[in-house]
């Protein structure tokens, strides 16, 4: 894995977020914010990262950007989609620019950034609680 990824045990006991952008900034402002919030962060820099960061441990939730190299979000989302393991976990999409195909992506959520950080939080747990539920 890249320099920028990481795996912060702050919370043990807290749901795993596994976070992925190209932009070092925002996935350690969003660590930061995200353990403060009671949640344990891997992140990752580009798809490939991610899933090979998910076959490590399965995270709770997927919060990723779209234009990203190696692997995009789109790709990311199709690829996650189609692995048995991973497809009931709630993802979430951001991106800056304009998605194209907006809606043959099999995301949970879409957000426009730059996303407020409590939006998300809220949103992260709104899916973490409707996977609850359904259990």
């Amino acid at each position: 894995m890249s320099d920028h990824s990481a795996m912060v045990e702050a919370h043990p006991e807290g749901k795993l977020i596994l976070l992925v952008d190209d932009e070092f900034d925002i996935l350690s402002t969003y660590t930061m914010l995200f353990e403060y919030s009671g949640f344990r962060v891997r992140a990752a820099a580009n798809g490939r990262e991610a899933l090979a960061a998910a076959a490590l441990e399965q995270p709770a939730i997927v919060v990723s950007d779209f234009m990203m190299p190696v692997m995009d979000g789109a790709e990311l989302c199709r690829a996650w989609r189609a692995d048995a393991r991973l497809r009931a976990i709630p993802f979430i999409l951001c991106s800056a620019g304009i998605v194209r195909d907006h809606d043959e992506i099999a995301y949970d959520s879409f957000f426009r950034k730059p996303v407020p950080i409590d939006k998300l939080i809220k949103e992260v747990k709104r899916l973490l609680d409707k996977g609850r539920a359904q259990e």
